[in-house]
């Protein structure tokens, strides 16, 4: 057996977006910024809102909700972009529309309980975490999405 330890809580956000929030590690955020308009609008899937360059990189700009076939293109007065880390190493990073500044929650091992619900092509599990209802997406389905843009 590991001597790594499975820890007792983890560091997550919850981030602000049209429907339920999203729950996910705090790592998988590599920096919050401000709306900006992005290059190249219109140039791909209906998903892909453009292209930002961030850290003299060129990244794709995705409406979640239009990925997910779960509503329009959604930016509030809050709004602001999250840069994502990937895991699966197609590309480094891509961004995309949340609806606020995200909220820094230590989801212990009991939680999160899952809620029954049809979840969209790019949701893991609907949750409910200390009182507040979210969604876990799936980043290995975005992820898969925004590697095909570069093929």
């Amino acid at each position: 057996m590991s001597d790594a330890q499975i820890p007792d809580d983890i560091p997550s956000l919850l981030i602000p977006m049209k429907g339920r929030p999203w729950l996910i590690p705090n790592i998988v955020v590599a920096e919050v910024i401000p709306l900006r308009q992005p290059d190249r609008p219109g140039h791909g899937p209906e998903w892909l809102l453009g292209w930002l360059n961030w850290r003299e990189q060129e990244l794709p700009l995705v409406s979640f909700e239009k990925l997910n076939e779960s509503g329009q293109v959604a930016i509030g007065a809050e709004a602001r972009i999250a840069v994502i880390n990937t895991v699966a190493g197609h590309t480094r990073f891509y961004a995309v529309v949340v609806q606020g500044i995200p909220r820094l929650l230590r989801v212990d091992k009991g939680d999160p309980v899952e809620e029954p619900g049809d979840t969209g092509p790019a949701e893991s599990m609907y949750v409910q975490v200390g009182g507040d209802l979210a969604v876990i997406p799936d980043l290995d389905a975005v992820e898969r999405a925004v590697a095909g843009l570069r093929s």
